[in-house]
């Protein structure tokens, strides 16, 4: 099967289900974001210690999921596939308070970066914000309910994400730099 299929080069896009669209449009972008999201995830992974990387392949396929409920509607495609649950959002939670119970309280705002591992992680956390307005921007005005849950689970992901960056400051030895807001 060739990797080209020319469909493409007039700026429209086939779902997984049939439907064309163009490139563009708001559900192409949450897919997309999601998708990007997913990658750095991945580039994440080859720089993080091992403990954590189990956690992201779990996220990752959990992305993966929500990619391919954003790109079709059909149940045919979908078969058993279940959308993201409250019980992935209780396991964030869960991940999130153990890596607080690990760290001192945070008393300032911290910019990112210190270490390329920390910086990589800050990007994941913003691109994963970009993908939850996105989510929100498609999925709200159809009222499609059914990712009301996903849009909560992209918020705690980003705060997951940032839990990372301080454990990863800890970890490997690099100090939180506080903003100076110049008051």
């Amino acid at each position: 099967m060739p990797i080209y299929t020319k469909n493409g080069d007039q700026g429209f896009t086939r779902l997984a289900d049939g439907q064309d669209l163009l490139k563009s449009d708001v559900r192409l972008a949450a897919i997309g974001d999601v998708d990007e999201l997913n990658s750095f995830i991945g580039l994440l992974i080859c720089k993080v210690p091992e403990e954590l990387t189990q956690k992201l392949i779990k996220i990752q396929q959990s992305l993966f999921v929500l990619g391919a409920h954003i790109a079709t509607d059909s149940k045919e495609y979908l078969g058993n596939m279940k959308l993201i649950s409250m019980q992935d959002i209780v396991s964030l939670e869960e991940m999130i308070d153990e890596m607080d119970a690990q760290l001192d309280p945070m008393r300032f705002f911290i910019l990112p970066g210190g270490h390329e591992t920390i910086a990589t992680a800050q990007i994941t956390r913003t691109v994963c914000r970009r993908a939850e307005r996105s989510l929100i921007q498609w999925a709200k005005p159809i009222k499609n309910e059914d990712y009301a849950i996903s849009i909560v689970y992209l918020n705690r992901l980003s705060d997951y994400l940032f839990m990372m960056c301080r454990l990863l400051h800890k970890t490997l030895g690099v100090p939180e730099t506080p903003w100076n807001s110049g008051k």
